[in-house]
């Protein structure tokens, strides 16, 4: 891998890790707006916890803040799973040893 990719590789790492603090501050001040009883519901749904009626008769329920709360929680998942990826292409790569110079005779 050369230096600009690797280079481009850290960016986003900083970048994902950003928006990771952003969506934890977003998580908390809805957290304390829909309370914590709400909260388990709404984790229980998205465990798939509940049975289909059930899914279906929470769905019919739920708000503005609810849907806020599991698009967070979603878009939280994909860029934790990113970040990872990312971290483990820079650790295969800087694990790798550079590769030898070949050397040729000159006779």
């Amino acid at each position: 891998m050369n230096e600009a990719d690797k280079e481009f590789l850290h960016d986003m790492v900083k970048q994902l890790d950003e928006t990771i603090r952003q969506l934890v501050v977003e998580e908390n001040k809805l957290l304390d707006k829909i309370g914590s009883e709400r909260t388990e519901e709404l984790l229980e749904y998205w465990k798939r916890g509940l049975s289909a009626e059930e899914e279906i008769e929470f769905k019919s329920r739920m708000d503005y803040w609810d849907i806020l709360m599991i698009r967070i929680w979603a878009r939280s998942k994909r860029v934790h799973n990113t970040r990872a990826e990312v971290g483990q292409t820079l650790m295969k790569t800087s694990a790798q040893p550079p590769r030898p110079i070949l050397k040729r005779k000159i006779e």
